[in-house]
C-alpha cells in the first residue's frame, strides 16, 4: 500500500460509468479497499463474484452490508473460496469457476486487490508468503482466467486491475534469484513488500505488451495510505497511529475503481489518485522483466507465450 499525500488540487473523482451486464470479480473483498471496490462496482449495476480466504460467514455479511449500503439486488454477488497462499488454491478456484454456468463464464474485470504488507515464514510451495500471495499467485491467477475474459456487450474491453503501491519505487529492483525468494523474508513492511509490489508493475507491463488492448486493458494502481484490514497484524498502537493519518477504504478504493470504470486508460499504465503517476525506473530493465516473466511462467506452470491456454 504505501504512505503517500494524497493530491486534493483537484476535484475528487466520482465513479458514474455504469457497470450493468458486466461480471467483475474482487479478491480480498470482505473488508477494506477490497470491500469498498465491491461495493462501489455492485453500486454501478455490476454482477460481483468476491473472493477471499476467510470464509463464507465472513463474505456472507460482508454481501449483506453491501446489499444495505448500497441498495444492489442480493443476486449481483456471490462468494467463492480463494486463498493466494496457496498455488494449488488458485488453480482450484479456476477449476470451479470453469464448473459455473455457461453464462457465468465470461469476466468482464479482474481486480487483483488481496494482498499482505509482509510476514515472516514461506508458503506451502516454498515461496516467502509476501512474493507468493501479492505477486505469484496473483499472476497465476490473471494467466488463468484470462480464457474467460471478454469485451461486454458494448464491445467495452475486460480489464485487469491490479493493486501495487507506492512502496515499488523503494527497492533495490526486481528480484529474480529463486534462492532469495523462497527464503523467509524480514515481516511486515520490510524490502520484500516493496519487490512485491515492483513485481506487480512489472506484469502489468508485460502482460499489457503481449494483449489487444481492444480486448483486455491491463492498470497497475496505487491506492494510497488507507485505515484498513491492510494493517491487522500491526499492533493496536501502530493501527490507531495508521488510522489517524491514512484515508479511509472508500477513498482507497478510488483508483481502482476509476481503472475498472473509465474510459481512455492507458493499458500497462500505473496510476494514482486516477490520474496516471510515474513508476520506478527499474521498470526500465527489460531484460529484467522479461527474465521475471519467464521464471514466474516456469514456478506456476503456464506458458510464456500462449496466454490464452490454461
Amino acid at each position: 500500500m504505501g504512505f503517500s499525500p494524497t493530491d486534493n488540487s483537484r476535484a475528487e473523482w466520482v465513479p458514474r460509468q455504469r457497470q450493468d451486464g458486466r461480471r467483475v470479480l474482487v479478491t480480498g473483498s470482505n473488508r477494506g479497499i477490497g470491500y469498498a471496490t465491491a461495493a462501489g462496482l455492485a453500486a454501478l449495476g455490476a454482477q460481483v463474484v468476491l473472493a477471499g480466504h476467510e470464509g463464507s460467514e465472513a463474505f456472507g455479511e460482508a454481501m449483506d452490508r453491501i446489499v444495505l449500503e448500497t441498495g444492489c439486488q442480493r443476486d449481483q454477488l456471490s462468494y467463492m473460496a480463494l486463498d493466494l497462499r496457496s498455488l494449488d488454491s488458485v488453480r482450484a478456484f479456476v477449476q470451479a469457476w470453469a464448473q459455473r454456468p455457461p453464462a457465468e463464464h465470461v469476466l468482464h474485470s479482474l481486480i487483483n486487490n488481496a494482498g499482505i504488507a509482509g510476514a515472516p515464514g514461506v508458503s506451502p510451495d516454498g515461496f516467502e508468503l509476501c512474493f507468493q500471495i501479492n505477486y505469484l499467485s496473483m499472476f497465476l491467477l490473471t494467466r488463468l482466467l484470462l480464457p474467460y475474459m471478454q469485451p461486454s456487450s458494448d464491445s467495452a474491453p475486460a480489464r485487469i486491475v491490479c493493486v501495487s503501491s507506492s512502496a515499488h519505487v523503494f527497492t533495490l529492483g526486481l528480484p529474480t534469484d529463486e534462492k532469495y525468494l523462497r527464503a523467509s523474508g524480514g515481516g511486515f513492511f520490510s524490502l520484500r513488500y516493496g519487490e512485491s509490489k515492483l513485481c506487480v508493475n512489472s506484469f502489468v507491463r508485460q502482460l499489457a505488451s503481449r494483449l489487444d488492448p481492444a480486448t483486455v486493458e491491463v492498470a497497475a494502481v496505487h491506492p494510497g495510505s488507507t485505515a484498513s484490514g491492510f494493517w491487522h497484524s500491526f499492533p493496536a498502537w501502530a493501527q490507531r497511529c495508521i488510522a489517524s493519518v491514512a484515508q479511509g477504504p472508500d477513498q482507497g478504493a478510488r483508483t481502482s475503481l476509476y481503472c475498472a470504470t473509465e474510459k481512455g486508460i492507458v493499458s500497462g499504465g500505473y496510476y494514482a489518485d486516477c490520474a496516471p503517476a510515474a513508476a520506478s525506473f527499474w521498470l526500465g530493465s527489460t531484460a529484467k522483466a522479461d527474465l521475471l516473466w519467464q521464471k514466474s511462467c516456469a514456478w506456476t506452470g503456464v506458458s510464456p507465450t500462449k496466454l490464452n491456454a490454461q
